[in-house]
């Protein structure tokens, strides 16, 4: 829904770019010298005020609108990290599961298989599919997705770590996990920073 309200306010906007460019080009080719008044002068100032009051409004309005967009990129990551919060919460059900003996090797690295990570990958799609409104978003994104491509490959390690008995895959995955949680910190604390610099709930 947001994103066709954004693609609407995107239509809307250009449409009002090219209405106003076509006025521009309807100023007749040869004009009739004519002499210039004082009240013909005072006019053209008014007009001249007028158009740079005109030329504001969109300024005033992109503001807005980039306000807005970052609000509904906030609001998208947050559906998406709902996703990766209930991802962590099975994850640590398995894990707690596997270190106190209630799951054996096997029914744990089935359960990665089969649940984690489809729903990893579900979570990744997503976060993939969201647009940052600027390149400076952008770039906080991009922590975000290699957060959770890492997260991804840690749980793969740690399945083929359990199936061929390896504690070295698992450490392996142990050391990718504590990159992930370095990445989810600094992409938390620009989120954060993001939010208060748009002024954004």
């Amino acid at each position: 829904m947001r994103k066709w309200l954004f693609l609407i306010m995107v239509s809307c906007m250009l449409g009002l770019t090219a209405c106003s460019v076509a006025k521009e080009e309807e100023k007749p080719e040869k004009e009739i010298e004519k002499v210039v008044t004082k009240e013909e002068n005072a006019a053209e100032e008014v007009n001249k005020s007028d158009s740079k009051e005109e030329a504001t409004v969109p300024e005033e309005e992109m503001v807005s609108t980039d306000k807005e967009l970052v609000q509904y990129y906030v609001d998208d990551v947050r559906v998406a990290y709902m996703e990766v919060t209930d991802l962590a919460v099975r994850w640590d059900e398995l894990r707690f599961g596997s270190s106190n003996g209630q799951l054996d090797s096997y029914t744990f690295a089935t359960a990665i298989y089969e649940e984690i990570l489809p729903q990893n990958m579900f979570v990744l799609e997503n976060i993939e599919a969201i647009i940052p409104p600027n390149d400076d978003i952008a770039a906080t994104h991009e922590i975000l997705i290699d957060a959770i491509s890492k997260q991804h490959i840690a749980f793969s390690e740690i399945a083929a770590g359990l199936d061929a008995n390896d504690p070295d895959k698992i450490t392996k995955a142990n050391e990718i996990l504590n990159e992930v949680r370095k990445l989810d910190r600094e992409f938390s604390r620009k989120m954060e920073a993001l939010i208060k610099e748009y002024g954004i709930q």
